[in-house]
């Protein structure tokens, strides 16, 4: 367009749209058209996350106004904003059932895919919604598509989404499917605390020894007090002897936790552990609850964490930021409690490597979580306002990784590729007519 629209006028006319005023919005398309056309008028209104009226109409699931804007205005029915989420996933992410049939008939892609992969099922998976999951199925959606939180099932059984996850295995998805961050659909049901997901998943042919994130789903069953779950599990054929990375078995997992009943169901189908002498109810509390039990458990705990923060250092050193990830994530899952009496520049240090690993894969949100939580842990460290400066770049913004590199230059003057990326987010800031940090 020949000019910028001000900010009234760009949310006048997106709150038209979004309101469903269908008059007011055709006043305003032919007020602000200066001689370029509706078509590119229309499309040229963004909001600062690049939404358009389209994604402001399917998400209140104003159907005429999307009939209007799609036939008329000739507005791309795939625009996407700056997540890449289309007017699809809008609607599918409300239940705009209407509105989503009426996108699809004007050729919405229904496996159109955001930043991070999610399809407009993984929406759906989500929520719910039994028309939606089957429109879409009908429409071609993809029932395995991997986004980097998973699948469409992986996504329903992680929010205990009953019908969600019998449509999907229904239609043939992969009761199985395991990614290196995210845990397996049947894990994810056991987590959600979804005794009929559980059902349907192993129903289906979901492996009940098949490990997640190094847990098995009895493991977990057990520590979380799912006595039903794991009842169900064992009936699958889950193996009540394979011990965790601490060397404990489920029942001892149970017993652990205080699970009553966790310890009863185990305790007749686990082979005696030779260390418990009194292989009884009374035999094993006892003994989980002995001094030399918590400072073997202890010891156990500390070498697990420094053998996960070895290797997680190893495979950073190597750029096998996937393996890095995965023992980082291990050591502050297994034991965070130790990793707070480490010092703080080793916890900070670790979480700065996890946060430039999740940089490394383009997982920008990812990156500046851990990017924030290591510089809350130790505010003096350069090196945390390096990788978040790094992750708010990633994630296109700017002004915030040009501040990051800013303070990092101030908390260590000699750095000189702090300096550099402040220098050159400047120069960026410049162009984009933006003020300067300074």
């Amino acid at each position: 367009m020949a000019f910028r629209l001000d900010f009234a006028s760009t949310y006048q006319f997106l709150g038209a749209a979004c309101n469903g005023d269908l008059n007011l919005l055709k006043r305003l398309a032919n007020e602000l058209d200066m001689g370029d056309g509706l078509e590119e008028t229309v499309a040229s209104i963004k909001d600062l996350n690049g939404r358009t009226a389209l994604h402001f109409a399917a998400v209140r699931g104003r159907a005429h106004v999307c009939r209007y804007l799609t036939e008329e205005a000739k507005l791309d029915v795939n625009v996407r904003d700056g997540k890449g989420e289309t007017p699809l996933h809008y609607s599918i992410s409300t239940d705009r059932y209407q509105t989503a049939v009426h996108l699809l008939e004007k050729g919405a892609n229904p496996n159109a895919a955001t930043d991070e992969g999610l399809t407009p099922l993984h929406f759906a998976a989500k929520s719910g919604p039994k028309k939606l999951l089957l429109l879409l199925i009908l429409k071609g959606a993809k029932v395995d598509a991997k986004a980097n939180s998973g699948t469409p099932l992986q996504w329903a059984a992680s929010h205990g989404q009953k019908k969600a996850v019998e449509i999907l295995l229904d239609k043939h998805a992969d009761p199985n499917m395991v990614f290196d961050f995210v845990h397996s659909p049947l894990m994810a049901s056991i987590l959600a605390s979804s005794f009929e997901c559980v059902k349907l998943l192993l129903r289906a042919g979901a492996d009940p020894n098949t490990c997640s994130r190094g847990k098995t789903p009895l493991e977990v069953a057990a520590s979380n007090g799912e006595t039903e779950i794991m009842r169900c599990l064992l009936n699958a054929g889950a193996d009540p002897k394979v011990a965790n990375n601490f060397g404990l078995t489920p029942v001892e997992v149970a017993a652990v936790g205080g699970h009553i009943e966790g310890v009863r169901t185990l305790l007749p189908i686990t082979c005696p552990i030779p260390k418990v002498t009194d292989w009884s109810f009374d035999g094993i509390m006892k003994y989980v609850n002995s001094e030399k039990f918590e400072r073997k458990s202890m010891l156990r705990k500390v070498e697990h964490l420094v053998l996960s923060l070895s290797k997680g250092h190893d495979a950073f050193n190597t750029k096998d930021y996937v393996n890095a990830i995965r023992w980082y994530t291990e050591a502050f899952d297994t034991a965070p409690s130790f990793l707070c009496n480490q010092t703080a520049v080793a916890e900070a240090a670790s979480l700065t490597k996890r946060s430039l690993c999740w940089a490394h894969l383009n997982e920008g949100d990812l990156a500046l979580t851990d990017a924030i939580a290591s510089r809350m842990v130790l505010p003096s460290w350069p090196m945390a306002r390096y990788a978040e400066g790094v992750a708010w770049n990633l994630l296109k913004d700017f002004k915030r990784a040009a501040e990051s590199f800013f303070t990092g230059m101030q908390l260590d003057r000699e750095n000189m590729q702090l300096n550099d990326l402040f220098r050159y987010h400047g120069e960026i800031l410049q162009a984009l007519d933006m003020p300067p940090i300074i």
